[in-house]
C-alpha cells in the first residue's frame, strides 16, 4: 500500500509518541534516589547517605536484656596503654558523670612502616581477669574524635580472650571490630559477638589508627572514650542458611520486566502472599512453594506492571522495591558514586584533600612516574592497574547498556571511566613496564623528599598489559566522536600494551596460571580485533583459545556422584581444578570463546568453541541445583591433599598461614562427590575471606553464555547471584552500603561510609561451609573493594542491556 508522504510521517510521529509513552509508563521513579542525585548534582559531589535504611539504625533500637558497665575513669589506674600515646581523664567532653578517658597520640611516627601500611595503633585496654562473658553478646562504647583537618578517622575495638581459643585469632582478623568515626561528635559503637570466644576474657580495648596526616591536618589526635559496657540483646543471625527471624529474602534492587521474581520466607504461618502497590492496595496474590527446612518460595514472575511494591506474607512485609525500568537504577548510580568517592589525587570534599602527590613508580632504569590519580583500590589507599581496568570496563559496559535510556547516567559513566583511563595510560613507561600495583596505607604530605614518600617498582607483567590493552581498546568508540585526540591515545596504548604482553606471554605461563593467563590473552586479542579489524588479533585469539579449551574437563566425571564436566583446571596438566577464593576471573575462560563465536561464527573452530561453552553451561546448570534454597552457585570441586600454598598473600606475621590440615578440614565440610573429591558451596579460604567475587565471576559467565547459547535459564541463574548480594540471602540484608535495606557498616577505613561500596562479601566461619556475616567489621569480608563494586556494576549492565 502506497501512502502519501505526509500521512507516512504522521503515522511515524504517532508511533514515536506511543513508544515514548510506553517507555515512560515502564519507568517508576524513586524519590530517595532522585533526591540524592539532585543534591549531588548528578555526582559532581559525593552522595549523602540516609541512615534510615541502615542495619545499624535497627540494631541500636534493640531492647537490652542485661547490661554491665566496665568502669573507665573510676578505674583509671587499672587501664593499660599499648603503642604510642598517653591517656588521661577529662570531665569536660564526656557522656557519663565519671568523665571520659582521652587517648592522645601523634598521627604518625618518625619512621614510615616498610609495608606502607599505617604507622601503628594507639590502644587503651580495659583489663578483665579471665572472666566468662558468654552470657553477654554485645560490646558498646561511646567515642569522640578530636582530629582537626581529618574528615574521618578509623577506630577499632578488640576482644581479648585467653584459654584454648585465643582472641583475636592469631594471624587472622576475627576478634577485632572497626568503625568510621566523624570528628566533632559523639559516636556509639556497638558490636554483637555471638560467635566469638569469650569464656576467658582478659580485656576489651579501643584504638585509633595512626594513618599520617593529609595536607593541612593536625599531627596529633585525641580520642575520648566513655560509657563502656557489655550487654545482652537478641542477636542477629550470623551463621548458617537459616533466614533471619520474621524477615523476607528478596531483591532490594527490584526486578526488571519479564524477569523471574521470587522471594523467600522460613517458618512462616501459611504459604500465601500478597503484592501491594504504593497505595497499599493488593495487586497480586499467590501461594508459595514449600521447600525443605520450613522454607517457602514466593513467585510473582507473571506480574509485570511497573511501579513500586511491597510483599506481604502473614505479619511480615518487605520495604518498597521496583518492578520495571527503574529496577537496579539506584544500584547503578550508587556503585558509580563509590568510584567517584575513591578518586585518588583529587580534592574530594567530605572524603580527603588532593592526595599522594609524593608516591612514585620507578623503572629499572631509574625513570619515575607519579602514580596519584585513578581510584583508591579498597578501604586502604592502594593502587593497581588490574582493579582500575576492571572498574573502568564495568563503567563502559554499563554506559553501553544505558546509552539510549538514561543520558545523564551515560555521560557520567563515560566521564568517570576517563578518569581511570588517564591513570592507566599515564602510569605506563611505553616499553612494557608500568605501575602494576602498590600498597598505600597512609596519608602523605604531598612533599617529595620527606619521611612518608612511597616508591614502588615498575613491572612488565603480561596480565597487567593485557587487561590495560582491553580497557583502552574498549574505550575508543566512546570517545572517538567527542575527543579524537584522547581516543587516539587510547588506541595507541591498547595496541602497544597488547604487543608487550604478547611478547612476554610464554615466559610467564606456569602450571598454576596458564588457564587464566591464556584466557585473558584471548579476551584482550578479541578487544584489539574489534578495535582494529586486523586479522592478526583474531588469529592470536584463536591460538590462545586452543590452550584454554585444552585446560577444560570435556568428558563427564562419571567417578563422581554428580557427573560434572565443563569446569577448568589451572593448566593443561590438569593437576588441580581452577578455583578462586578472594578475587575471581572465572568468566574469562568463556568470555573469549563467546567473543570468538559472536565475531567469527563460520570459523572452522566455531563448533569446538560452542562445545566448550555448552560444557561450561552444563556445569553451571548442574551445580545451580545443589545450593538450595538461595540458588547460589557453589565455589568449586576440591581434592583432598591437593593444594599449593605458594604465592598466597598474607598480612602481618606468618602466624595463621594455611596448612594442609586446615585445607583438608575445610574440604571435608563440602558435599562429598566420591573418593577424595568434595564440592564446596563456599571457597576454601584462609586469612582473606569474603566471596562475592567468586559468585560474580560465575554470574558473568552465565550472562555471557545465556546470550550466545540462547539459554534464558542461565540468565536467571546469573541474576540470582546478584540478588543474593542485595537481599536474597539468609541475613535478608543488602550488603551494598547505602543501597537497599538493612545494609551493615563496612570496613571503609580511609574512604569512610560511602553509598555504593560493595564489600569483599559474605564469608565462612573457620572451616565451615555455610554463610557467615557477623556484625563485626573487619578485613577482608567487610572491606570495601573496587573489584567487587565493579563486578556488581558489570552485572547490572548485563541486566539492563535488554
Amino acid at each position: 500500500m502506497n501512502l502519501p508522504l505526509h500521512q507516512f510521517f504522521r503515522i511515524l510521529f504517532l508511533l514515536q509518541c506511543c513508544f515514548i509513552l510506553t517507555a515512560q509508563k515502564a519507568t517508576a521513579q524513586d524519590p530517595a534516589l532522585q533526591k540524592q542525585l539532585e543534591e549531588s548534582q548528578y555526582l559532581k559531589t559525593v552522595m549523602k547517605n540516609d541512615p534510615a535504611n541502615a542495619g545499624l539504625t535497627r540494631w541500636l533500637k534493640k531492647p537490652v536484656e542485661q547490661s554491665r558497665i566496665l568502669p573507665l575513669a573510676d578505674d583509671f589506674y587499672a587501664l593499660k596503654i599499648n603503642g604510642p600515646g598517653t591517656i588521661h581523664i577529662n570531665h569536660d567532653i564526656t557522656k557519663s558523670a565519671s568523665g571520659s578517658i582521652v587517648l592522645e597520640t601523634p598521627a604518625s611516627l618518625a619512621i614510615k612502616n616498610p609495608s606502607n601500611r599505617s604507622y601503628a595503633s594507639a590502644e587503651m585496654i580495659r583489663p578483665l581477669n579471665g572472666e566468662n562473658l558468654t552470657g553477654f553478646n554485645r560490646f558498646s562504647v561511646w567515642v569522640y574524635a578530636d582530629a582537626p583537618g581529618f574528615y574521618s578517622v578509623f577506630v577499632g575495638c578488640t576482644l581479648y580472650n585467653g584459654g584454648k581459643h585465643i582472641m583475636p585469632t592469631p594471624g587472622r582478623f576475627e576478634g577485632q571490630h572497626f568503625e568510621t568515626i566523624y570528628p566533632g561528635k559523639w559516636h556509639r559503637i556497638v558490636w554483637e559477638m555471638p560467635d566469638l570466644y569469650r569464656d576467658s576474657v582478659t580485656g576489651f580495648s579501643v584504638n585509633i589508627m595512626l594513618t599520617g596526616s593529609p595536607k593541612g591536618a593536625a599531627d596529633k589526635l585525641k580520642l575520648y572514650v566513655d560509657d563502656m559496657r557489655i550487654e545482652k540483646v537478641e542477636p542477629e543471625n550470623s551463621r548458617g542458611f537459616t533466614l533471619r527471624k520474621d524477615a523476607i529474602a528478596y531483591s532490594h534492587s527490584g526486578y526488571t520486566i519479564n524477569a523471574a521474581k521470587q522471594a523467600l520466607v522460613q517458618n512462616n504461618t501459611g504459604t500465601g502472599f500478597q503484592l501491594l502497590n504504593e497505595k497499599n492496595k493488593v495487586v497480586f496474590k499467590g501461594e508459595g512453594k514449600k521447600m525443605d527446612s520450613g522454607f517457602v518460595q514466593f513467585n510473582f514472575s507473571s506480574f509485570n506492571t511497573p511501579g513500586y511494591y511491597t510483599l506481604k506474607a502473614g505479619n511480615r512485609q518487605t520495604k518498597p522495591f521496583a518492578i520495571g525500568n527503574d529496577a537496579w537504577l539506584a544500584t547503578a548510580w550508587h556503585t558509580l558514586n563509590f568510584f567517584y568517592a575513591e578518586r585518588c589525587g583529587y580534592d574530594q570534599p567530605g572524603i580527603h584533600q588532593a592526595c599522594h602527590q609524593d608516591v612514585f613508580c620507578v623503572h629499572p632504569d631509574g625513570r619515575k612516574i607519579a602514580v596519584n590519580g585513578g581510584w583508591h583500590d579498597a578501604a586502604d589507599l592502594t593502587q593497581g592497574v588490574g582493579n582500575t581496568a576492571r572498574g573502568g570496563m564495568a563503567m563502559l559496559e554499563l554506559a553501553r547498556s544505558v546509552k539510549n535510556k538514561n543520558k545523564q547516567l551515560y555521560e557520567r559513566l563515560v566521564e568517570e571511566a576517563r578518569w581511570g583511563l588517564n591513570w592507566t595510560m599515564s602510569t605506563r613507561f611505553g616499553d612494557g613496564y608500568r605501575e602494576g600495583g602498590l600498597i598505600i596505607g597512609i596519608w602523605t604530605d604531598n612533599i617529595t623528599g620527606t619521611k612518608d614518600d612511597i616508591e614502588g617498582k615498575a613491572t612488565n607483567n603480561p596480565l597487567d598489559n593485557f587487561i590495560a590493552a582491553s580497557y583502552c581498546a574498549m574505550a575508543v568508540p566512546f570517545y572517538k566522536e567527542t575527543d579524537t585526540v584522547f581516543a587516539r591515545w587510547c588506541r595507541n596504548s591498547a595496541i602497544e600494551d597488547f604487543t608487550f604482553a604478547n611478547d612476554m606471554l610464554g615466559m610467564f605461563a606456569t602450571s598454576k596460571n596458564e588457564t587464566e593467563l591464556y584466557a585473558q590473552a584471548t579476551v584482550s586479542a578479541m578487544h584489539l580485533y574489534r578495535l582494529t579489524k586486523d586479522q592478526r588479533y583474531m588469529d592470536w585469539a584463536v591460538q590462545y583459545a586452543h590452550v584454554v579449551m585444552e585446560c577444560q574437563q570435556k568428558e563427564r566425571r562419571t567417578d563422581w556422584s554428580v557427573p560434572l564436566h565443563g569446569f577448568f583446571y589451572e593448566s593443561r596438566q590438569k593437576k588441580r581444578i581452577l578455583e578462586f577464593f578472594h578475587r575471581s576471573n572465572e568468566e574469562l575462560m568463556v568470555q573469549g570463546l563467546t567473543m570468538l563465536l559472536t565475531d567469527a561464527p563460520q570459523h572452522a573452530d566455531a563448533i569446538a568453541w560452542k562445545a566448550s561453552c555448552q560444557a561450561y553451561a552444563d556445569y553451571l546448570h548442574a551445580i545451580a541445583k545443589l545450593a538450595s534454597p538461595y540458588g547460589i552457585l557453589p565455589a568449586a570441586v576440591y581434592e583432598l591433599n591437593n593444594a599449593d600454598f605458594t604465592g598466597i598473600y598474607h598480612e602481618g606475621d606468618q602466624v595463621g598461614m594455611p596448612s594442609m590440615e586446615e585445607y583438608n578440614a575445610q574440604v571435608k565440610n563440602g558435599i562429598p562427590f566420591g573418593g577424595n573429591f568434595y564440592l564446596r558451596r563456599f571457597p576454601v579460604a584462609y586469612q582473606f575471606r569474603g566471596f562475592h567475587a567468586v559468585l560474580m565471576g560465575k554470574a558473568k559467565a552465565a550472562f555471557l553464555l545465556s546470550g550466545v547459547l540462547g539459554d534464558p535459564e542461565l540468565k536467571k541463574i546469573a541474576t540470582r547471584q546478584l540478588e543474593y548480594i542485595v537481599g536474597y540471602n539468609p541475613f535478608a540484608m543488602s550488603t551494598i552500603y547505602g543501597d537497599g535495606y538493612d545494609y551493615p557498616p563496612l570496613y571503609g577505613a580511609y574512604a569512610g561510609d560511602v553509598a555504593g561500596a560493595v564489600p569483599v562479601g559474605i564469608e565462612t566461619f573457620e572451616n565451615e561451609d555455610q554463610p557467615y556475616m557477623s556484625m563485626q567489621v573487619n578485613a577482608t569480608y567487610k572491606e570495601i573493594w573496587t573489584h567487587t563494586t565493579a563486578g556488581v556494576m558489570w552485572l547490572v549492565a548485563a541486566l539492563l542491556k535488554d
